[in-house]
């Protein structure tokens, strides 16, 4: 009978195993020859202890993380994954099989999704699906519910600034502005129905967007939950998680995000295709990055950090992108 050793550290807590997606996510993440070697390389002294793992706790995450987004079993549900509470990897190590058991708000810390908030009018959409700039073809809110067109300010009465006043102090809260972006050929910023924060006293706008996938889904249900009985609840609107990038699929290339690269304890150097990365920082949202290691799958990013010395943050876009298309991530969450 193989002998099952469990080890339980600060980052690893012990729980009962899940089953179903989560389980065949675990099951392909612990398969993978890639992760064991990673795994069995940080462990190179012979031995497995619980003051290895902490000290490590960076390196395995990273190594679970880089599996996570490059796995279909894991990548395709990702979002449904996010919402559970814990996690569990095998790993093979001198003839012995250890479980670890984590918490998943502490990967997704290392699992960087670029991705925003938007309110759109069907409610049938799941993960995976795509929504294309050319089928939204006229705003489907009504004024009230947030502005169609911006003159010289915008509606502090709105529905979406308020709630977005209350639930976006990230970007400011009651200090700025809130709306739903326009549809093509109406001075769309980035694409429609996404939710843009207007700085105030300022000509500056960004997307409301989120590194953190955990996160974003929690912010995305607060939202709804701020926009029901509100102008905006007789227009037939949920509002979705969706990815920053036409197709998050790990097969896809690189195009239309850049490598973030760097080494502990100093800022992070940007090298690729996004503008939009090389301004983080910029809002005082997003700080200055200190990360290495990092791999990346169109705009999904691990960040690997050396013994623990840096930090991890949200690399996602804070300026405002051209986007042809988003893919849902989580949602529907109703507006009622």
């Amino acid at each position: 009978m193989k002998q099952i050793f469990v080890l339980i550290a600060s980052l690893f807590i012990f729980h009962s195993a899940h089953c179903g997606i989560w389980e065949d996510c675990m099951d392909a993440i612990s398969d993978n020859e890639n992760f064991q070697q990673e795994i069995n390389d940080i462990f190179d002294t012979g031995v497995i202890s619980v003051e290895i793992v902490k000290a490590n706790k960076s390196k395995i995450f990273a190594a679970i993380g880089e599996v996570l987004i490059d796995t279909p079993e894991c990548s395709n549900k990702i979002s449904s994954i996010a919402q559970e509470d814990y996690g569990k990897v095998w790993i093979g190590y001198d003839d012995k099989t250890y479980a670890f058991r984590f918490k998943m708000s502490d990967l997704f810390e290392y699992v960087v999704i670029p991705t925003g908030i938007m309110v759109y009018n069907d409610r049938s959409l799941g993960a995976g699906d795509k929504i294309e700039l050319s089928e939204i073809q006229k705003l489907y809110w009504s004024d009230a519910c947030s502005d169609h067109v911006i003159w010289d300010n915008l509606d502090n009465d709105a529905a979406v600034n308020v709630a977005g006043q209350k639930v976006f102090s990230q970007y400011g809260g009651e200090k700025n502005e809130f709306f739903l972006d326009f549809e093509e050929g109406n001075d769309r910023r980035a694409f429609p129905g996404l939710v843009l924060m207007d700085k105030t006293h300022s000509s500056s706008e960004a997307i409301v967007a989120f590194g953190n996938l955990q996160k974003a889904i929690k912010a995305a249900k607060d939202f709804a939950d701020a926009l029901t009985d509100t102008a905006c609840s007789n227009d037939g609107l949920a509002v979705y998680v969706v990815a920053l990038s036409e197709t998050p699929s790990p097969t896809n290339d690189k195009t239309g995000w850049g490598i973030v690269a760097g080494v502990a304890g100093g800022s992070a150097a940007v090298v690729g295709t996004s503008s939009a990365l090389a301004a983080a920082g910029a809002t005082g949202l997003w700080g200055a990055a200190a990360v290495s290691g990092t791999v990346l799958v169109v705009g999904w990013v691990i960040a690997g950090l050396l013994g623990g010395a840096a930090t991890v943050i949200s690399l996602v876009p804070p300026d405002i992108i051209d986007l042809k298309g988003v893919t849902v991530l989580g949602g529907p969450y109703i507006i009622k």
